[in-house]
């Protein structure tokens, strides 16, 4: 290949200004001459004009030399101001640009610097000079050393972050732009970039770095599900209480919307979403949602939308309170209420129905006493068991009204267990059998709170069985010197009562809620029957557990604290006729009641004094006490609605 040729722009101007001069003296030499001699044939007057020629020549050269070297001139003198205006303006940028200039040669050592240096790094350019920027500069040489890896890759660096150091000691951080500079030759003689202070940038990110930390700890911390949205309504980030209380994770449900929003509550939801993001105003509102495995809950959603720097909206938050339990116990609270209510209108038709009843009762027995009819006598007696039953039923509404504290007697299990279940299925298409054996230890118990309890899970067994079956009935004796493995049982003697069918069975997700006030699995239940069973064998010290499985019925336990000695069995005493003596008050604010016995008494020989209210029985006491007739006994009615009943 042939040498280059670099000519500069003064040698350019130089050669064309020779050019044009040659090419006008040589035209002018040759064909002036030539004119000349073609028109002039005298050689004095040849040799005049020639001069004149000459002269003319050189008039006409220097004003075409004056020209061009004007104009050359004006070029010149136009490209230097340019330059200038071109070089204030680079010395305008250098002296005042907040960023760091600098080149370096190949060594890494500073051959210039703007003066920013002094405010960003306490070196004045006369110090900055010379300095290295490995050992003098870069806080970590390391990091330098990953600089000149990147510009030595890619021939320049792009945002390279690095902590350097001050003249003071202290280190800032520095974002650099450089690349090799070369020489005219084009040979890499050195570095040169611009360098900016980002501490406060790498302060910022720090501090944000350390908010998200502290936020997502407050996130992830946080009992309540909680959801961050886009606009599209998908999740970009739900906390471990969502996965716990739902279900779905966050690998579940990215890039598309969370399926929790029930039909009757979609256009409710969608409402509230429009609202919030047309007003920009947090909002709450009850509703409900469902859970993977697709159960409903009862929730409180509050929710706010969430900005950018500019103030633009591009998502929501959300968080979720789960109400559930509280709805439930609410209902339970108000039902609670309404048994509140009726138990207390129960208790008064109870009580005055016992009264009535005690009427009745009195003058069947009293018809039975004289009665000489066999016939009669026989339907009489059976009058009074029925009656003796009505007692019962009405004791046990009296007991609910109450509370239900136990009236305990120690007493065998046997016939009680079997005649109350015989009576509690009565007419129905099951059968009972039975396997008491004939040690069965006694209890102290209230025969009607037990027979509840009894009444209660047969009349459950026969629910379990709509097409009839047979329930097992089955008691022993338990000893149990030591506390119970697998029951909240103290140490002590124990009848076990285990009532089983061969019914439906329970499944296993309701096992545990069976005892549950109000929870009920029959659509006519009111889910009272359990757990007041549950509530009558816990006051008496014992405890109710239940075994069950699907399709094969179920078998509920009862164990019920004992003597620990064989139940007596009582011989029904021969009837004899009582006759005694003396004077005996009786209190009862029921005409009926008072009537029957004072007859009662009557025909035992005594003689009655009746009152209605306490007030009256008081003034009656006082008078008898200095008598020389003392009452024998007195008989109080524990309740007068209105007036002084027996407990006061």
């Amino acid at each position: 290949m042939g040498a280059k040729i670099l000519l500069s722009t003064e040698k350019k101007s130089a050669l064309k200004i020779a050019f044009i001069y040659l090419c006008f003296s040589g035209a002018w030499i040759l064909f002036s001459d030539q004119l000349l001699y073609f028109f002039i044939s005298d050689s004095l007057l040849m040799t005049k004009i020639q001069t004149v020629k000459g002269w003319f020549f050189v008039l006409i050269t220097a004003f075409l030399i004056f020209f061009l070297l004007q104009r050359e001139l004006r070029k010149m003198i136009s490209v230097r101001r340019k330059l200038d205006e071109s070089e204030e303006k680079y010395r305008i940028v250098v002296e005042n640009s907040p960023d760091l200039l600098y080149r370096t040669d190949m060594d890494g050592r500073i051959i210039f610097v703007s003066p920013s240096v002094q405010k960003l790094s306490g070196y004045s350019e006369e110090e900055a000079m010379g300095m290295k920027m490995a050992e003098e500069i870069y806080a970590n040489p390391i990091e330098r050393e990953g600089f000149l890896k990147q510009l030595e890759a890619d021939g320049y660096v792009k945002n390279y972050e690095a902590r350097v150091k001050r003249k003071d000691g202290t280190l800032w951080w520095a974002s650099t732009n450089a690349h090799f500079y070369r020489d005219r030759q084009g040979t890499i003689v050195g570095v040169e970039g611009v360098t900016r202070d980002v501490t406060r940038k790498k302060e910022a990110e720090r501090a944000l770095l350390e908010s998200e930390h502290q936020l997502r700890a407050i996130l992830e911390a946080n009992p309540d599900p909680m959801v961050l949205y886009d606009l599209e309504g998908c999740p970009l980030y739900i906390n471990p209480a969502f996965t716990q209380v739902f279900g779905w994770t966050f690998s579940e449900l990215k890039g598309r919307k969370i399926p929790f929003v029930p039909e009757s509550e979609t256009g409710l939801s969608m409402k509230k979403i429009k609202k919030i993001y047309r007003t920009g105003k947090p909002l709450s509102f009850e509703t409900r949602r469902l859970t993977k495995d697709g159960r409903l809950l009862d929730i409180i959603l509050s929710a706010a939308v969430i900005k950018d720097g500019t103030e633009t909206i591009y998502g929501m938050v959300v968080n979720i309170t789960d109400i559930s339990e509280k709805k439930m116990l609410e209902a339970q609270y108000e039902q609670a209420q309404k048994m509140e209510s009726l138990g207390t209108l129960a208790g008064g038709i109870a009580h005055d129905f016992n009264n009535y009843l005690s009427g009745i009762f009195g003058y069947l027995d009293l018809a039975r006493k004289y009665t000489s009819d066999e016939k009669v006598s026989r339907y009489l007696s059976k009058a009074l068991k029925s009656s003796d039953r009505a007692k019962s039923l009405t004791h046990q509404l009296l007991t609910f009204s109450k509370g239900g504290a136990p009236v305990k007697e120690i007493g065998g299990l046997d016939p009680f267990l079997k005649e109350t279940a015989q009576f509690a299925l009565s007419g129905a298409n099951v059968s009972c059998s039975f396997d008491l054996p004939e040690d069965l230890w006694s209890c102290e118990y209230d025969r009607n709170q037990v027979g509840q309890v009894i009444d209660n899970i047969v009349i459950n067994a026969h629910h379990a069985m709509p097409e009839g079956g047979e329930i097992l009935m089955a008691a022993r004796n338990l000893d149990q010197g030591n506390a119970m493995p697998d029951l909240p049982l103290p140490p002590g003697k124990y009848v076990k009562i285990s009532i089983r069918d061969m019914g439906t069975g329970i499944a296993p997700k309701y096992l545990k809620r069976i005892f549950d006030p109000f929870f009920s699995t029959k659509q006519t239940g009111s889910g009272l029957g359990l757990a007041t069973s549950y509530s009558i064998v816990k006051r008496h010290g014992g405890i109710i557990t239940v075994e069950s499985q699907l399709g094969k019925g179920s078998c509920f336990n009862v164990y019920l604290p004992a003597t620990g000695e064989k139940a007596q069995v009582l011989k029904e005493a021969d009837p004899f006729v009582y006759k005694g003596k003396g004077q005996i008050l009786i209190m009862d604010d029921e005409a009926i009641i008072r009537d029957m016995l004072t007859q009662m008494l009557a025909d035992m020989g005594f003689s009655v004094v009746a009152a209605e209210d306490g007030n009256q029985a008081l003034a009656f006491f006082k008078r008898q006490m200095g008598s020389e007739r003392p009452l024998a006994a007195v008989i109080l009615d524990l309740t007068i609605p209105g007036g002084m009943g027996g407990k006061e």
